[in-house]
């Protein structure tokens, strides 16, 4: 079998590529010119290609279908997950997932009976106390499930919690401060889901021969902030004091980086926004809503274990 992978380089995408690759399937990974391949390796049925979403996608697909022929699967990956600027959202997540459909289409590079799976969120739903989009962030995921239901016939849609693991660093400020024996934690009482990448990625290509979705991803546990830190003691092996970080200045404080990040024009690693959708509850998986059926494999300790010696090995902490 043949798959074609968008956002290929990237934590989720490289864990993607390894599952199909261990599935003996011919992986073309897209990634953008200049892209950091560092979470990549080299391997006799993996075809990196150099794509530019700007424009030309037909073309693009062309030139590849004429050398890989029909592909069974396209996972569509890449998107925005944090922007100041609320229009990338839309523009990334909406508008290349409609050129990418409209070129897959005129093509005719996907097969027939062909599966586009699009790596959407949690955040397409909406936390567990609102069940409906709380930012931009989410509303521009849900609109682009709306264009794959409306343009593809078969299709999956990948729904996952928080995703951590090797490769990732989202998480990284808390290892930081764990390590320095803090833990600030806005709202203690806080429900939280995880899941681990290469458990999403395991989950998501058995998936995607058999089911259509959306499909709601997470290891189901339910975790608290309390959770976290008796794992990071004994990781570090040593106290780790939960700090509580008053909500409002917390927000404050993301609101002033957001101002900083739009005077340099810099992309940030969280905004408000941002801030405010992650600090809800997000234990979905004890709701009604479809969940994939494949169980994960990797505990939280397990995970965390996993993250913090990609962190060690790469100098990151």
């Amino acid at each position: 079998m043949k798959v074609a992978i968008t956002g290929a380089n990237g934590f989720l995408g490289s864990y993607l590529v390894k599952e199909c690759l261990r599935q003996q399937m011919e992986v073309y990974a897209f990634i953008r010119a200049g892209a950091n391949t560092t979470l990549l390796t080299e391997h006799e049925n993996l075809r990196i290609k150099t794509v530019n979403y700007q424009g030309g996608l037909s073309k693009q697909f062309s030139e590849v279908k004429k050398e890989a022929g029909q592909v069974d699967f396209f996972l569509h990956n890449a998107g925005m997950t944090v922007s100041i600027k609320n229009d990338e959202y839309y523009q990334v997540n909406v508008g290349l997932t409609t050129s990418i459909c409209d070129a897959l289409v005129e093509t005719g590079w996907l097969k027939d009976d062909g599966v586009f799976v699009y790596t959407s969120s949690y955040a397409a739903h909406g936390p567990a106390n609102t069940k409906r989009p709380v930012s931009h962030y989410g509303r521009s995921k849900l609109q682009a499930e709306q264009v794959i239901q409306e343009k593809m016939s078969k299709h999956l849609l990948v729904r996952p919690t928080a995703i951590y693991g090797a490769g990732d660093e989202a998480f990284l400020p808390l290892f930081k401060g764990a390590k320095l024996g803090v833990y600030p934690v806005t709202d203690s009482k806080q429900r939280m889901s995880m899941i681990h990448g290469a458990d999403l990625a395991r989950m998501v290509v058995q998936d995607m021969q058999k089911e259509t979705g959306p499909l709601h991803y997470n290891d189901g546990q339910t975790y608290l902030h309390k959770d976290f830190v008796e794992i990071f003691k004994d990781l570090f092996q040593k106290k780790i004091s939960m700090f509580p970080l008053p909500k409002w200045l917390a927000k404050f404080s993301m609101g002033s980086s957001d101002v900083w990040h739009k005077i340099i024009n810099k992309r940030p690693g969280i905004t408000l926004e941002k801030f405010d959708e992650i600090s809800q509850h997000w234990d979905l998986h004890t709701t009604e809503l479809k969940h994939s059926s494949v169980k994960p494999e990797i505990s939280l300790k397990e995970g965390f274990k996993d993250a913090l010696n990609y962190y060690q090995e790469n100098n990151l902490i």
